[in-house]
């Protein structure tokens, strides 16, 4: 028999702090084969007590929690291998945005697109054997005039168009403009009026939800357009569609938010399915508040991040 507090110890490094048991022998000076009858005998003796969860029930109950707190009409919840990083999360996320669009693909339906790598990787995951001739694809905003794909909607349009076998439309502009009097001169282009104009027959929109305001995350945002910690000091926390938002979901009356060449919030709400996209530590914030905000409707995200936004939520209305 062992000492409680080697099986302790032993115990916290395997499972607490993921050291591989090669690890854990050299730090207690025995041996790999002993450091495995350690953990056994932890196990037998109820040191180390093991319960398992269905994942499936979990993610379903925080699903219906969403739904229930923010009024959805849909919620899906992945589950994130604990090892994962932000880019499987991404391939995740869009992998279940993809499964949901054929549920909205009715026919002479119109669907909008945002930009991002979720929204690249929903369209790359996409089903090829099933084809939508019906259906329109509309850009929901401009370029940002770089090479990454994920920040070019036309570019995702035409991917998204192509492997479904139907209609898309260019929005020949820019995401952001020296001002918004050029703003106004670029909307009132009738080759641009082709696309802004059907932004009215959108039945589903789908976009990512952006990150917290950090120079990394927006690198493709000339400074000289969005002073990031001016606009996280006036109480932004992400993005929709490249409009910053505060944490209520509502629009901030920043400079930068006129310069862009997107659809607005106004219209955006009248959108029937409002698909938003998000999950990971730095967009637990944008996702609650687009979701207090209305701006989404149906939420992919993953487990870790609804359950906080869940906690957020209560802990605000217990000290209202």
């Amino acid at each position: 028999m062992y000492s409680d507090a080697l099986l302790v110890k032993a115990a916290e490094l395997y499972y607490y702090s993921r050291r591989s048991q090669a690890e854990i022998g050299r730090t207690l000076g025995v041996s790999t084969p002993t450091v495995s009858r350690i953990l056994q005998e932890a196990m037998e003796r109820g040191v180390i007590e093991v319960r398992v969860r269905d994942i499936l029930v979990r993610s379903s109950e925080t699903e219906a929690t969403l739904k229930r707190t923010f009024g959805l009409v849909d919620a899906v919840v992945v589950d994130m291998p604990q090892d994962a990083d932000l880019n499987f999360l991404r391939k995740l996320l869009g992998k279940k945005a993809s499964e949901l669009l054929p549920r909205f693909c009715e026919r002479g339906s119109t669907v909008g697109i945002g930009c991002g790598v979720t929204v690249r990787e929903m369209i790359e995951s996409l089903d090829r054997s099933r084809r939508f001739p019906d259906l329109r694809i509309v850009p929901l905003m401009g370029g940002w005039g770089k090479e990454e794909p994920e920040r070019e909607t036309n570019r995702l349009a035409s991917s998204m168009g192509s492997i479904l076998g139907c209609a898309f439309f260019y929005l020949l502009a820019p995401a952001i403009v020296s001002s918004p009097a050029v703003r106004d001169v670029f909307l009132a282009e009738p080759q641009i009026q082709l696309t802004t104009k059907l932004w009215n027959t959108v039945d589903t929109a789908i976009f990512s939800i952006g990150p917290e305001l950090d120079a990394p995350a927006y690198s493709y945002i000339p400074r000289e357009y969005l002073d990031l910690e001016k606009a996280a000091r006036a109480g932004g926390v992400g993005d929709v569609l490249g409009r910053i938002i505060d944490e209520n979901g509502k629009e901030l009356p920043l400079p930068f938010n006129e310069h862009l060449m997107s659809i607005p919030f106004a219209t955006l709400l009248k959108i029937p399915r409002r698909v938003g996209i998000g999950g990971g530590a730095q967009k637990c914030r944008g996702v609650l508040a687009a979701l207090r905000g209305g701006l989404v409707n149906i939420l992919v995200t993953d487990y870790e991040t609804g359950s906080y936004i869940l906690q957020m939520e209560a802990m605000q209305r217990d000290s209202v």
